[in-house]
This record gives structure tokens, C-alpha cells and sequence, in this order.
């Protein structure tokens, strides 16, 4: 994508799909504080008769994903709440969290870049990773060694920017790649990591966004532009070889 100047963008489209608080978790009752929000819908023929007994309580459909966000006390959101992508507000970086794409069986320069062997002198050993285990002394292979096996699907975490929300399709365009194949679930925090100091500068709907009566609200927001065009090199004067 383009913004006013002219600069491209590599954006990543996500979309919140139907997210909704499912659980508020309390320090009295279950020793720690955090927000439990469900996205998707799922078959009813795959719930069992807890979680779509707590599914009717909420007087919502139960949910595809659920995974928690640790928050203080001010921050606990009212169980059934629809969360929207205003939450977000585009200029602000996030710290986004997945698993990488599975690649297969990789050897150990396609899984760890090793650099392999001299191409000189050796047979058939240019992509080998050489000695593995402990000659004399252990006579085996410590745990952990960094040998060939399968790469991925691995956590990953990433720091994104986010570029535009649109609220009419609930989609977040982010700046930079996240982890995971397309389609995959990743989870966004607004605030952890170097996140944190990141957004100082911006002011963040807390603890949501919750619209207000008779204000009407834009559909898509991007962030502003840049003060200053970032196309406009200073002058510099050219020099022929005798310094004129």
C-alpha cells in the first residue's frame, strides 16, 4: 500500500474475526487477572456441554480460538463484550505472537546455517554437519544438539505497526510480516514489550474503545502522514576530478 508521500508499504491484512470477552479472571477466585476473548464460531457437534452450557449463559456462539491477555484490575472487560479493531489505533506498534510455517525435513545448513564443509578435499561431506557426539569421555549425543529434523512450526513474536484499521470488516493492516501461513490465528498485544515505551506518544482508548451515542465514528483510519516528505534528499554539489 501507498500513504500520501508516495512510499510503499508491506502490509499484512488481519481480520477480528467476532471476538468476543468470554471469561474476566479475578485474583480472588482464580489467583491472577487476565481477560479470556474467544474468536470464531465452531460446530456445535464439537463442544461439549460445558463450554456451549457457558456459551448460552453469555448469549454468544462458542467460539473457534480462545486464548487470555494478562491485564490489572482497571483493564477487566464485562463478560460477552464485542471487541472491535478501534481498539487499535493506526501509528501504534503491537507485539504479535505465533508459530511459524512447518518447512519439512531441513538439513543442518537449511535448519541452522551452518555453513558446511571446505569444498576442497572432501568427499561428498561439502553439507554435512561433522561430529556430533563426545569421542573418548561420553560416548553419546547431549540433548538439544543442533542437528538435521523437521523446521517449524516454531513460536515467534514480532513487532508490527500498525498501518489502517477499517472497522465495517474488522480488518487491521499491519506493516511487516507476522508468523504463521495465511489464515493462520496470532495474537496481538497493544501493550507489552518494547511496545510499551513505543506508543507513549499516542493516546490509546483505555481499557477499549466504546462508542459513544450520537457520534458517528470514521470507518477506515490510517495513520498520518509524515511532517516531511521523505523523497527530499538535501542538494548535494558534484565534483568533476579537478575539484570544480
Amino acid at each position: 500500500m501507498w500513504d500520501e508521500w508516495g512510499e510503499r508499504h508491506l502490509i499484512t491484512v488481519c481480520k477480528l474475526h467476532q471476538a468476543q470477552v468470554t471469561a474476566s479472571k479475578t485474583i480472588a477466585k482464580h489467583g491472577y487477572e487476565a481477560v479470556q476473548i474467544g474468536i470464531g464460531n465452531t460446530d456445535l457437534k464439537r463442544v461439549n456441554k460445558d463450554k456451549l452450557g457457558e456459551a448460552i449463559r453469555l448469549g454468544i456462539s462458542p467460539k473457534a480460538d480462545i486464548s487470555e491477555f494478562r491485564v490489572t484490575s482497571e483493564c477487566l472487560l464485562p463478560e460477552g463484550l464485542q471487541m472491535s479493531v478501534r481498539h487499535f489505533v493506526p501509528g501504534q506498534w503491537v507485539f504479535v505472537s505465533g508459530w511459524s510455517q512447518p518447512k519439512g525435513f531441513k538439513s543442518v545448513i537449511g535448519r541452522w546455517n551452518f555453513s558446511g564443509m571446505e569444498t576442497q578435499g572432501t568427499t561428498k561431506g561439502v553439507r554435512r554437519p561433522g561430529s556430533v557426539g563426545q569421542g573418548h569421555s561420553a560416548s553419546l549425543v547431549y540433548k538439544g544438539k543442533r542437528m538435521g529434523g523437521h523446521k517449524g512450526p516454531d513460536p515467534r513474536v514480532v513487532n508490527c505497526k500498525v498501518f489502517r484499521t477499517e472497522s465495517h470488516r474488522q480488518l487491521i493492516f499491519l506493516k511487516g510480516s507476522v508468523p504463521g501461513d495465511l489464515g493462520a490465528v496470532i495474537k496481538i498485544h497493544d501493550a507489552r514489550g518494547r511496545t510499551r515505551r513505543k506508543n507513549r506518544h499516542i493516546n490509546l482508548p483505555y481499557p477499549t474503545f466504546v462508542p459513544k451515542e450520537g457520534v458517528e465514528y470514521p470507518v477506515t483510519v490510517t495513520q498520518p502522514p509524515l511532517g516531511k516528505d521523505p523523497f527530499a534528499y538535501p542538494d548535494r554539489t558534484i565534483y568533476d576530478r579537478n575539484g570544480k
